[in-house]
């Protein structure tokens, strides 16, 4: 695209500069015209010219997830790359979010905002820059809906846990929160690109593995108040079958979640920590005799700061596993190889959708059990 505007220009000639100070020493960077691109394009050449790379420019003053989804499924790429082949493309704006990054990434499309954010690749010469910018848009007053605490949790739980399309008052119904609040929720997964919605109509698509790891960013699993470390007298694996054969007892049966869920559906070692939810995380320590424990614990019970880490969950004796949707985003916020559990796990659940996921959101309004899950 050529950078004809005056704003295309001024962002274009800033990402140069940005970029020269990131390569190497005596490297060049500096624009160059491709094809008919007017100067908006880049070379980049390494010290006595013996190897350089070329690369085609986007220019974008505003830049969203829905943008680089044009981007990538436009005429524009496919115009470039039957012109020009298979040379490496460029995005430069003034910002570009954590979604439209992690977009760019999967698309093996490199990237430079003028806030630092940048990851240029190219084979040859051999070119490899990543840097971290700005978290959010300084240039932007609205500030970024949050997708923690017990209603954001709901919403995101519902999305996930049945596929679309649905309503906004259907989703309002199973999270129980107001259409308001929904609505901005809504505005801000669309404009990310997490979800799509027909215009005052329902949600038509949601990328859930993406939309997990949404809700997963800034969330800690072990760093509530309500968390309460133990070691088991005979080991966590020990404790879990006893939970299991006992009757179960009180309102609320401990639920399950991280290693040892996760390692039920999508094994990556032998799980060592035991994660479980409970209302009442002393008196069941006591009750099972647990020792207290700083440092080395194989237990961890959690009193949950929301209720919909319960939702969905699968009784099995005395115990419940989580949905799969909530011990993958227990995971991602976990410690040690609970990440890549979490990996692991969303691999599992986008090959096994129809053993876990509800086909409509019927299933949630009437609270049916889900039949397709795993045995125990």
């Amino acid at each position: 695209m050529p950078a004809t505007r005056t704003g295309e220009r001024e962002v274009l000639d800033a990402a140069v500069e940005i970029l020269r100070q990131l390569l190497p020493p005596k490297w060049v960077a500096e624009r160059a015209a491709l094809g008919d691109s007017d100067g908006a394009d880049l070379v980049i050449k390494t010290p006595s010219n013996q190897g350089q790379a070329l690369f085609l420019v986007e220019v974008k003053i505003d830049v969203s997830p829905r943008d680089i989804e044009a981007l990538i499924n436009g005429p524009w790429r496919k115009s470039w790359r039957r012109r020009m082949g298979n040379q490496p493309i460029l995005l430069v704006a003034p910002y570009i979010g954590l979604r439209a990054r992690e977009l760019l990434i999967g698309q093996g499309i490199s990237y430079l905002d003028l806030t630092g954010n940048a990851r240029i690749t190219s084979d040859y010469p051999g070119v490899f820059i990543e840097v971290r910018g700005a978290t959010r848009d300084p240039r932007s007053t609205k500030p970024r809906a949050a997708l923690r605490g017990a209603k954001a949790g709901a919403v995101v739980r519902a999305l996930i846990d049945a596929a679309p399309p649905y309503t906004g008052a259907q989703v309002a119904r199973v999270a129980n929160v107001n259409e308001g609040y929904l609505s901005r929720i809504l505005e801000t997964l669309e404009g990310e690109g997490l979800i799509d919605r027909e215009r005052a109509g329902p949600v038509t698509r949601v990328d859930w593995p993406a939309l997990l790891r949404r809700r997963s960013q800034g969330l800690d699993l072990f760093r509530s108040a309500g968390t309460y470390p133990y070691v088991a007298r005979q080991g966590s694996s020990a404790l879990l079958d006893r939970l299991r054969s006992g009757a179960p007892s009180g309102s609320r049966l401990p639920t399950i979640t991280g290693s040892f869920a996760a390692a039920r559906l999508a094994p990556v070692a032998a799980p060592a920590l035991l994660v479980l939810y409970t209302p009442d995380p002393r008196d069941l320590g006591s009750e099972l005799e647990l020792l207290p424990a700083e440092a080395g614990a194989d237990t961890v019970l959690i009193r949950p700061e929301i209720e919909v880490v319960f939702t969905r969950s699968e009784p099995d004796g005395g115990i419940a596993w989580a949905a799969p949707s909530q011990v993958a985003i227990d995971c991602l916020t976990g410690t040690g190889r609970m990440p890549s559990e979490g990996d692991a796990l969303i691999a599992w659940m986008q090959e096994n959708e129809d053993r876990w996921r509800y086909p409509t959101i019927k299933g949630l309004l009437e609270n049916e059990p889900r039949t397709g899950g795993p045995s125990s």
